[in-house]
C-alpha cells in the first residue's frame, strides 16, 4: 500500500481532505500568476499579505456582510504553542480585524490541520476530532467558503485555480 492510500485510510472528514485540496490549489494559482515573495532560504511561498492588501479592507467587509465566515472571523482558530511544561497546548487568538488577519486565519487553518494534530485515530479506524476541536469541520469549510469569495474577487486567480 502506498504513503497516499495509508493516509486516506485514516479516513479524515471529507471537510478536511477538501480543504487541504482546495488550499494547496489556491497558493499553486496564487504563485503562477505572481503573487508570491522570496521566504527566508530564496524559496518561493504564497504571498498572502500581498493578496490581502490587494483585496483590502473591502473584502473584509464582503465577507462579514455575506455572513460565510462567522467563526473563522469571530473566534478564528487557536494556534499551537508549547506550554511551560513542555507539552503542546493551544492559544486562542484575538477576532480577525482585516484581510490580513483572515487570511493569516485560513493559514492556521491548515497549519493546524497538516501539523497540529487535530484529527486522531482512537482506534475505531475513524480519524476523530482531538479533545476541544470540535470547531474544525465549520472552521474549514468557512475558510474554503473565504478562498471561493476571493477567487470570485480576483478573476486572474480563479482562472489559473482552474486551468491547472
Amino acid at each position: 500500500m502506498d504513503l497516499v492510500e495509508q493516509a486516506l485510510q485514516e479516513k479524515l472528514p471529507e471537510v478536511a481532505v477538501s480543504f487541504f485540496v482546495v488550499f494547496s490549489r489556491f497558493e499553486c494559482a496564487m504563485k503562477r500568476i505572481g503573487i508570491y515573495a522570496l521566504g527566508d532560504d530564496k524559496g518561493v511561498e504564497a504571498d498572502w499579505n500581498r493578496l490581502a492588501s490587494d483585496l483590502g479592507q473591502r473584502f473584509l467587509d464582503e465577507v462579514i456582510a455575506s455572513g460565510i465566515a462567522p467563526i473563522l472571523i469571530g473566534k478564528p482558530p487557536k494556534k499551537q504553542v508549547k506550554l511551560a511544561d513542555g507539552t503542546l497546548g493551544w492559544r486562542d487568538m484575538g477576532a480577525v480585524q482585516n484581510s490580513t488577519d483572515l487570511f493569516l486565519a485560513i493559514r492556521r487553518a491548515r497549519n493546524n490541520l497538516i501539523h497540529g494534530g487535530k484529527y486522531q485515530d482512537d482506534g475505531s479506524g475513524y480519524a476523530n476530532l482531538v479533545a476541544g476541536a470540535e470547531r474544525n469541520d465549520a472552521l474549514l469549510g468557512q475558510a474554503m467558503a473565504v478562498l471561493r469569495l476571493a477567487l470570485e474577487s480576483r478573476p486572474d486567480l480563479r482562472n489559473c485555480y482552474f486551468k491547472y
